[in-house]
């Protein structure tokens, strides 16, 4: 990788400027060049504000770059990281990765097909706190056995006055499991070993109870929403088993700081041509799993299915 590393920003909205320009504006190994998007004008805007060059056409923009950051909607973020890893730039991704299987699979076979680097940002696996807690709830399953049972809830809420989100089209059509979903399994899998079945049930709004078996009997369950209650908002995770049970701590970082070490991270490897773990390859597993769950949800009510009532309110 040349240094600094030439950097192209796709996309124009909120997450693009304040998480994704402006992490990589501050960053010392980096050069923002600029951004791209749709509408020209929030280009340059964009650029105005956070640094770079608006740019109007996207092969323009390629041209001047050594690696994009996509910060666009999942249906979108695919077709263009083709067009880039084609072009030979490395890949800062968003998750989900893609809402579709198969435009996932295009996106990581022409990045191993031009060799290029990637990483998706997965907020809470990049976050230091994290980061460190993970290490040590492995260490204490190496010594103790592993972990037997996780249960989490990931509620955020798109419909409060201040939410930048309130106007994303695809959060409102696929809901918590598609947005707060790869979060949720990226921090299990740093846990449990890998999912072998897949059951989740529909509650309030956009909620989906995921629950998932893992090898060995073991088993995770998760509440995902973008539409919960205010009152509601937040993040937990638990975990148990012969080390104890222990409580995820909450993010420590900012944005910036965490998408900072992303970017340190894919500049590592690019330099060893060592995969990173959490490329597209880990993005698109992660999809494999939620698109899963979205076809149980889908599948058709069979006379298997036994509704029972035995709990009275009492009188």
């Amino acid at each position: 990788m040349s240094s600094p590393l030439k950097f192209g920003v796709l996309g124009t909205g909120y997450w693009a400027r304040t998480c994704h320009g402006a992490a990589l504006a501050a960053h010392p190994g980096v050069e923002l060049v600029g951004f791209w998007g749709r509408d020209a004008g929030r280009a340059d805007h964009a650029a105005q504000q956070i640094g770079g060059t608006g740019f109007a056409d996207l092969n323009a923009l390629l041209d001047s770059v050594d690696a994009v950051a996509i910060a666009l909607p999942p249906d979108v973020q695919p077709t263009l990281a083709v067009r880039a890893a084609e072009a030979g730039k490395h890949l800062v991704l968003e998750k989900p990765l893609a809402l579709d299987m198969a435009a996932a699979d295009a996106v990581v076979d022409s990045v191993a097909a031009a060799g290029v680097a990637s990483v998706v940002f997965l907020t809470y696996r990049f976050d230091e706190q994290t980061a460190a807690w993970l290490h040590t709830m492995q260490e204490l399953a190496a010594a103790h056995g592993p972990w037997e049972g996780a249960l989490s809830g990931w509620t955020g809420c798109i419909d409060l006055p201040d939410s930048p989100y309130a106007q994303s089209t695809w959060r409102r059509a696929r809901g918590g499991l598609w947005d707060w979903g790869p979060h949720a399994l990226s921090v299990l899998d740093a846990l449990m070993p890998g999912v072998e079945r897949v059951a989740a049930t529909r509650g309030v709004r956009d909620t989906v109870n995921l629950n998932l078996e893992h090898r060995g009997g073991r088993g995770s369950a998760s509440s995902l929403t973008v539409t919960a209650a205010a009152g509601g908002v937040g993040t937990f995770l638990l975990v148990w088993g012969p080390g104890g049970r222990h409580q995820l701590p909450p993010l420590s970082g900012s944005y910036v700081s965490t998408y900072s070490r992303a970017i340190d991270q894919l500049l590592a490897s690019g330099t060893t041509d060592a995969r990173h773990r959490l490329d597209v390859a880990y993005a698109r597993d992660l999809g494999r799993v939620l698109d899963a769950a979205e076809r149980y949800l889908d599948r058709p009510v069979d006379a298997r299915t036994v509704a029972v009532s035995v709990l009275e309110t009492p009188g």
